[in-house]
C-alpha cells in the first residue's frame, strides 16, 4: 500500500470531566505510541462541569453502542507489544464493557471469548483482535441502524469526499491515512432491523471540510456555528459530528468544546 501523507481527515474528540482529561490523554497516547506514534487520532477536552444523561426508552431494544474502536494487531510483530497492550486495558482507568444486556444475553456482533473495554460509558469501546498477515488496523467503527445505513454511507462519502471501501453488504470503510505497515479506517456497520444505536454522549467526531458553504444545505440535520472556523451537527443516528473548515496552511485545533442546542432534532428518514 502505498503511503498516505497529509493532515487526518477526522480526529476524535473526547470530552472528560474537569480534572481527569489530561489522566485520559495520557492513557490513550500511551495504548497507542506503540502501534501508530505518528497518528494523533484522539484529542481529550475537558468540560466545564458534569452532565447528566438521560436514558431514552426503547422498550426492551438492545441498543448497540454508537461507537467502537479495534486495533488489529500483527502477531509477528511480537507477542510482548500484544501482551503490553492487553495489559494496560486492564488496568484503570479502563473499565470492562460488558458484553450482556440487562436480561444476560450476548450482545449481537461482540464475540464469544472477546473483551472490551472504555474509558467511560459515553465514550467509544475498545477491542483487539490478533491478525496473521496484512496491515495492522486502527478502526473507528460508527454502527448504523439498520434503515439508516445507506444514508450514512451516502453522509460520510460526501464529508470526506471520497468514495466507501464496500467489504461487506452491511460494511464499508474508508481508509484515512496507511503506510506499508498500518491503516488508520472510519468504518460503518450496519446493525439487524429492530436494534437501536446508542450515540455516546462524549465522542464526537471532528472533520475538515474545504467548502462548508456547499455541505451545509445538504446536511440531514440542523448545522449550527460554533466559532469562526467550526460547525457542529449530527449523523442519522445521533453521532456528534464537528465540521472544520480548514485550508492548506490551517493549524489543526487541539481542543473542543460541544455546546448542546435543543434545536438538533431527531435524525430525519431520508438523505435530502
Amino acid at each position: 500500500m502505498d503511503e498516505t501523507q497529509g493532515p487526518l481527515a477526522m480526529t476524535v474528540h473526547l470530552l472528560a470531566n474537569s480534572g481527569h482529561g489530561s489522566l485520559l490523554q495520557r492513557t490513550l497516547d500511551q495504548l497507542l505510541d506503540c502501534i501508530c506514534p505518528e497518528v494523533r487520532l484522539f484529542q481529550v477536552s475537558e468540560r466545564a462541569s458534569p452532565v447528566k444523561y438521560c436514558e431514552k426508552s426503547h422498550s426492551k431494544r438492545y441498543r448497540f453502542p454508537g461507537m467502537s474502536v479495534l486495533l488489529f494487531l500483527q502477531k509477528s510483530l511480537g507477542e510482548d507489544r500484544l501482551f503490553r497492550v492487553l495489559d494496560s486495558l486492564q488496568h484503570s482507568p479502563w473499565q470492562c464493557y460488558p458484553t450482556q444486556d440487562t436480561w444476560g444475553r450476548l450482545c449481537p456482533y461482540l464475540f464469544a471469548n472477546q473483551e472490551f473495554y472504555s474509558l467511560d460509558s459515553q465514550m467509544p469501546i475498545w477491542g483487539v483482535r490478533q491478525v496473521h498477515c496484512g496491515s495492522e488496523i486502527l478502526r473507528v467503527t460508527l454502527y448504523c441502524s439498520f434503515d439508516n445505513y445507506e444514508d450514512a454511507i451516502r453522509l460520510y462519502e460526501m464529508i470526506l469526499q471520497r468514495e466507501a471501501t464496500l467489504q461487506k453488504s452491511n460494511f464499508c470503510f474508508f481508509v484515512l491515512y496507511a503506510t506499508k505497515s498500518f491503516a488508520l479506517q472510519l468504518s460503518l456497520k450496519q446493525l439487524p432491523p429492530g436494534m437501536s444505536v446508542d450515540p455516546k454522549e462524549s465522542s464526537v467526531l471532528q472533520f475538515k471540510v474545504r467548502e462548508i458553504g456547499q455541505l451545509v444545505p445538504l446536511l440531514p440535520n440542523p448545522c449550527i456555528p460554533i466559532s469562526s472556523t467550526r460547525w457542529q451537527t449530527q449523523d442519522y443516528d445521533g453521532n456528534k459530528i464537528l465540521l472544520q473548515r480548514w485550508e492548506s496552511s490551517s493549524v489543526a485545533q487541539t481542543g473542543v468544546q460541544w455546546c448542546c442546542h435543543s434545536s438538533l432534532r431527531s435524525p430525519p428518514s431520508g438523505f435530502k
